[in-house]
């Protein structure tokens, strides 16, 4: 009687499980290279996502610290004009850096001493400074009136454009009678109406800031009364 013998089918079997082992694993880590890369590619667009976000945050927290600069630049000129009405010329002057320079009718002013010398001498003793309203028919052009305020990007500096209209004097150099007469009664000034703009230059000192040139420019004149 014959014997059957296993075919080659018996020992194939573990070459066909083999196989499909190999296949799963080729299959999963083919699948794992494409989650780990969407993965890795969500995670880059979240980081340049993150990225953006803090530039934009950066760039409106520095937007608002330059208009905090130029709103209190404008209060440092308001107080400035104040203080000049008020005759309170030494206020006026602490408002001023110390290397300060100021251009009056066309004489420069520099340094603290100079600074001084024209708001608590020429100024007090001529009675200028004085905030009044446009002289009638000298009213200045409405795109004049616009303040400028523009702050530099590492916020130390600054300038200004301001418009301004005040009272301005000059002691009286004829000598006579009237003339004695007026000096005697505390006057002897022309006094006239001036108007035109500020230039001017800011500086940061500490947290503060400081005039550091300061130029009137004007634009027209007419007698006070």
């Amino acid at each position: 009687m014959a014997i059957l013998k296993p075919t080659s089918e018996t020992g194939s079997s573990p070459k066909t499980g083999t196989g499909r082992r190999s296949f799963i694993w080729k299959t999963g880590a083919a699948m794992s290279a494409v989650v780990a890369s969407t993965v890795a590619g969500f995670s880059k667009s979240g980081a340049d996502r993150s990225t953006e976000l803090q530039d934009q945050i950066g760039r409106l927290t520095s937007r608002l610290a330059s208009l905090e600069d130029a709103n209190a630049i404008r209060s440092l000129h308001q107080a400035y004009e104040s203080r000049l009405t008020e005759g309170a010329y030494e206020e006026v002057v602490g408002m001023f850096a110390d290397a300060a320079e100021v251009v009056y009718n066309g004489g420069l002013f520099a340094g603290r001493a100079g600074i001084r010398r024209l708001f608590c001498n020429y100024f007090a003793s001529r009675q200028a400074g004085k905030k009044i309203e446009p002289a009638p028919g000298f009213e200045p052009d409405p795109a004049e009136q616009r303040d400028i305020v523009e702050v530099a990007a590492d916020r130390r500096t600054a300038t200004g454009r301001f418009p301004y209209s005040m009272q301005a004097g000059e002691p009286m150099t004829a000598n006579s009678s009237l003339v004695d007469m007026a000096r005697l009664q505390g006057g002897g000034i022309v006094k006239w109406w001036e108007g035109g703009i500020y230039e001017a230059s800011y500086v940061k000192v500490g947290d503060s800031w400081k005039i550091s040139r300061l130029e009137y420019r004007a634009a027209s004149k007419a007698d006070y009364r």
